[in-house]
């Protein structure tokens, strides 16, 4: 399976520059600590909790790279992103065990799927179920069960800050 290659921290430097905006500035906007967010900008990849709370604060959707990536490498790739009103977050964990459901599909068949321990991928998915700041998943991960599921998660990603403007 290929992995995603959006170099989401390249990207956000570029819209922060493009904004006049600073590292420092970001930071504060998303209650991270300085050099906690430099490291993480320095990567390819990044856990979308963060990258919802960085497109918020700079009013861009980051998520929209990841769809363009799958649209392109997996062109029958499902979009049907709908947002749970009232809610400033996306409960991935629900999503994707509802999308292994109705494609027939287990937990431990995604987890061969991706090379993944079954215990590991349990632990991430009942973390991603919760309404809090902790729901969240690491996007390469993301975007390789995008890719086997053949369905964009991202799109509610951006569903959700859409509907926030």
């Amino acid at each position: 399976m290929k992995k995603e290659n959006v170099p989401i921290g390249k990207l956000i430097l570029q819209e922060l520059k493009r904004q006049e905006y600073s590292i420092a500035w970001l930071s504060k906007k998303v209650y991270c600590r300085y050099g906690t967010l430099c490291k993480a900008l320095k990567r390819n990849h990044l856990n979308t909790a963060l990258l919802s709370d960085i497109s918020k604060a700079l009013k861009y959707d980051f998520f929209a790279h990841y769809s363009a990536l799958l649209k392109e490498q997996s062109p029958d790739c499902i979009v049907e992103p709908f947002i749970e009103k009232g809610k400033d977050r996306v409960v991935i964990g629900k999503l994707i065990r509802r999308k292994l459901k109705e494609q027939e599909r287990f937990v431990a068949w995604l987890a061969r799927k991706l090379d993944f321990r079954y215990s590991t991928l349990c632990k991430i998915l009942k973390r991603g179920e919760k309404l809090e700041k902790h729901n969240h998943i690491d996007t390469t991960l993301l975007y390789n069960i995008s890719m086997v599921l053949k369905y964009d998660f991202f799109a509610h990603y951006s569903a959700m800050l859409e509907g926030e403007q």
